[in-house]
C-alpha cells in the first residue's frame, strides 16, 4: 500500500529548494540538479539614487562527488535555472541521481543567455529564470562526499512572462521546491501572504508588529512586460531589487545563539544545506548599533548556533524577532506593543540546547544544534557562517513559514505536496 507522504516527521527544514543546473563540456550540454541550493548574497543596496550594487550577488550549491561533479569543476562556468511546474517532473528525475548528470534532455531547446548583453552561455529556453554564474569558491563537506560551491551571478534572465508592473509575480513563476532531498515529492509554492518586519515602537517604546495578510494579486496595468536581462552587480531599471524573488521558497532559518549581551533571535532566509550534515547561513550588513550582526557575532565567540524551524503557527513571533533592536534586548521576549495590528498567537518559549551552548525554540517543532565550521567572508559586510549538525531535536509537525520575494511569504502545507511522477505525465 502506497504511503502518502506528508511533511510530518521530517527532520529536516522544509521547504529545499532546488537548483537545475547546466554546464558545457567537452562541446556537450549536461544538466543535473541539487536540493542543497540557496542564496548566498543579494549583492546589497545600492547608494540612493544608484543600481550599482556594493557585493556580489551570488548563490551556494552543494554537488555530490561524481562524473558531474567532475565536469561542474572543470567548466568553472554554469547556469543554475529556477524549477517550476512546467518542469516539475523531469527535474525530480535528475534529484535521483545528482552526481551522474546527463546529457541535456534533446527536448529542451537552448538559447543565447543574451546576445544583446554578449553572454554566449546556453540557457534553457522556456525556463522563465535563469542566472549565469562562475565558481569563486570550494568548500569540502568532511565525509558526505559533497562539495560546496560558491558561485558569483554574472547575470540574469527573467522573462516578461512573470513580471507584472516591474515585479516578479510568483503566482506566475509557480516554483516548486522539494520535500526530501530525493526529489521524490515536491512541493508547490503558491499560498502567498504579505507580512512587513517591525519599524516603529509606540508611545511606551513598544514593538508594533505588523499583520499577516494573504497577498493581493498583482494586477497587470499595461502591455506584457519585455524580458529582462542584467549584468550583476549593476540592478536592472525596476522599482526593487529582483532577486529575492527569484530564488523561491526559501526555507527560514530561525537562528538562535548566546553571546557577550545575552541571547539572540532572528530569521535568515539565505540558509541551506551543503551537504545532509552541512548547514548555512548568510550575514549582509551590519548591526544597527554598528559592528557585525548578532548572530554572526555570537557564533563566532561561542563556536555555535541552533537552527530553528518556523512552523507556521509561529510566523508572526518570527517576523517581529527581525526588528532592529538594541543588543541588550533578547528577542525572545520583545516587548510588543498592544496596539499592534498584528495578532501573536504564540511567542517562542526559550530552552537551552542539549549538546551546544546556545538557546533554542522549544516550540518550533524542529531544531538543528550546530557546531561553527567556519565563516567564509564574500566580501566585506558578505558572510556565510557554515555549520556541523551534531544534534537533532524533533521534527516538523505541521505546515512551515517560508520565504518569498519582496515583504511575502508562502505557507506550504501537506495539501502542497506534488508527486513528481503525476507531473511528469502531465508534461
Amino acid at each position: 500500500m502506497a504511503v502518502t507522504p506528508t511533511l510530518v516527521g521530517v527532520q529536516h527544514l522544509l521547504p529545499l529548494p532546488i537548483a537545475w543546473i547546466s554546464i558545457e563540456d567537452e562541446g556537450q550540454v549536461w544538466e543535473s540538479a541539487t536540493c542543497f541550493y540557496n542564496g548566498a548574497s543579494d549583492g546589497g543596496r545600492p547608494a540612493p539614487g544608484q543600481r550599482q550594487q556594493p557585493y556580489l550577488s551570488s548563490l551556494l550549491v552543494g554537488l555530490p562527488t561524481g562524473p558531474f561533479h567532475d565536469r561542474f569543476r572543470r567548466a568553472s562556468r554554469c547556469v543554475v535555472h529556477v524549477v517550476t511546474e512546467q518542469h516539475g517532473g523531469h527535474v525530480a528525475s535528475l534529484l535521483k541521481s545528482p552526481s551522474e548528470g546527463q546529457p541535456l534532455d534533446p527536448a529542451l531547446k537552448t538559447s543565447a543567455f543574451s546576445e544583446v548583453e554578449g553572454l554566449n552561455s546556453l540557457r534553457i529556453s522556456d525556463v522563465p529564470v535563469a542566472f549565469s554564474c562562475s565558481t569563486i569558491r570550494e568548500f569540502q563537506a568532511p565525509g558526505d562526499g559533497v562539495t560546496g560551491f560558491f558561485l558569483n551571478i554574472e547575470a540574469i534572465f527573467i522573462s516578461g512572462s512573470v513580471i507584472i508592473d516591474g515585479k516578479v509575480d510568483p503566482q506566475r513563476l509557480r516554483t516548486l521546491a522539494s520535500l526530501n532531498f530525493e526529489g521524490s515529492s515536491l512541493l508547490r509554492a503558491i499560498e502567498e501572504y504579505t507580512m512587513y518586519f517591525p519599524t516603529k515602537k509606540d508611545s511606551e517604546g513598544l514593538w508594533i508588529i505588523p499583520e499577516c495578510i494573504p497577498a493581493e494579486p498583482l494586477v497587470k496595468n499595461s502591455d506584457e512586460s519585455k524580458d529582462v536581462v542584467y549584468r550583476c552587480p549593476v540592478l536592472p531599471d525596476l522599482p526593487y531589487n529582483p532577486f529575492k524573488a527569484l530564488v523561491t521558497p526559501r526555507p527560514i532559518g530561525w537562528i538562535s545563539t548566546t553571546g557577550p549581551d545575552g541571547d539572540n533571535l532572528s530569521p535568515y532566509s539565505f540558509f541551506g544545506y551543503i551537504s545532509p550534515r552541512l548547514v548555512y547561513f548568510s550575514v549582509g550588513g551590519g548591526h544597527v548599533e554598528q559592528g557585525e550582526k548578532d548572530a554572526l557575532r555570537d557564533a563566532k565567540a561561542s563556536g555555535a548556533f541552533c537552527v530553528n524551524l518556523v512552523p507556521w503557527r509561529l510566523r508572526m513571533a518570527m517576523s517581529a524577532s527581525a526588528a532592529s533592536a538594541s543588543r541588550k534586548t533578547d528577542e525572545f521576549e520583545l516587548p510588543v506593543s498592544p496596539e499592534s495590528p498584528g495578532s501573536i498567537d504564540a511567542m517562542p518559549e526559550k530552552g537551552r540546547c542539549e549538546k551546544i551552548n546556545a538557546p533554542c525554540v522549544t516550540n518550533a517543532g524542529l531544531r538543528l544544534e550546530c557546531e561553527l565550521m567556519e565563516v567564509v567572508q564574500l566580501s566585506d559586510g558578505q558572510n556565510v557562517v557554515v555549520g556541523h549538525i551534531v544534534h537533532t531535536v524533533g521534527a516538523v509537525d505541521g505546515p512551515v513559514a517560508t520565504r518569498c520575494g519582496y515583504m511575502n511569504y508562502f505557507r506550504i502545507g501537506d495539501e502542497h505536496i506534488l508527486d513528481p511522477q503525476a507531473q511528469m505525465i502531465s508534461e
